[in-house]
């Protein structure tokens, strides 16, 4: 009996043994079909691979949005080039504040040509205006000008350091500011008549020169006759004198002779002085 338990132990534990060792053997193939899967998987696995590339292209359309960050990083230049240049705009406001100073430097040129058009009215004018000619030739001129129906004499000079002289044809008392003077007369002494022209040594002294001359003049200085008419008008640096009777060339001939006068030395007359005695 106990043989026959030994025995049947010991089938049972080779039948087990073998039951397992079957099992083991199984799991080869099963292996072995585990192992043809997955070497069918690893074309999966390729499939799966090349797949996900495509499953990573929101991964790969990432480093776009940096290339959009440089454009708005650009763009932060361009407002900057933007900034710059209104920077830049007061710059361009300071040239017209420059042109207001400018405005106001013409202003003061225009005031100082006013002020110098002032200076202009001054009894005195300017160095410019005198005669050019001699006195003997603006005598002639007068006389181109203006004829006389009376003979006259040439025109001779004045003797200035005769006080007499001075007094006779010129009716000053002091010959200090003449520098020269020439007459023209009548050469009949019945008739009165007497043209006078004198240089004073600058232009400022003819307007007081003219003056004196015709308030100190003879108009009688004739033996029998006298002259009623006198004129007498200053230019630059010149001054003339006419006195004449007006039963000889009528009641304007001496304005007539001034006029002549300013029309030889060409421009306006800086001083104008005329009366008319009773006869």
């Amino acid at each position: 009996m106990k043989k026959l338990l030994a025995i049947s132990l010991s089938l049972a534990l080779l039948l087990t043994t073998v039951a397992c060792g079957g099992n083991k053997n199984e799991e080869p193939s099963s292996s072995e079909g585990s192992g043809y899967e997955d070497v069918m998987n690893p074309e999966s696995s390729l499939e799966d691979s090349t797949d996900e590339p495509e499953a990573e292209d929101p991964d790969a359309e990432e480093p776009e949005t940096p290339a959009e960050d440089k454009e708005d990083e650009k763009a932060p230049s361009s407002n900057s080039g933007s900034n710059n240049t209104s920077s830049q705009k007061p710059a361009q406001d300071k040239p017209a504040s420059g042109s207001g100073n400018n405005g106001s430097s013409n202003n003061s040129g225009n005031n100082n040509s006013n002020n110098s058009g002032n200076t202009n009215n001054k009894p005195s004018p300017p160095a410019s205006n005198n005669y050019s000619g001699t006195l003997p030739e603006l005598i002639n001129a007068i006389y181109a000008k203006q004829p006389v129906e009376i003979m006259v004499n040439d025109p001779a000079p004045v003797d200035l350091s005769d006080a007499n002289a001075v007094n006779n044809f010129l009716g000053l008392t002091d010959a200090s500011k003449v520098k020269e003077a020439y007459y023209s007369e009548a050469m009949i002494g019945s008739q009165a008549y007497s043209l006078v022209v004198v240089r004073t040594n600058s232009a400022a002294d003819a307007p007081a020169v003219a003056q004196s001359m015709f308030d100190g003049i003879n108009q009688a200085k004739w033996v029998c006759v006298s002259a009623d008419c006198v004129a007498v008008g200053a230019y630059g640096d010149t001054v003339m004198l006419v006195m004449v009777s007006s039963g000889l060339g009528g009641a304007t001939l001496h304005t007539d002779l001034r006029a002549a006068y300013a029309s030889v030395v060409g421009g306006k007359l800086d001083v104008s002085l005329d009366r008319v005695s009773a006869s």
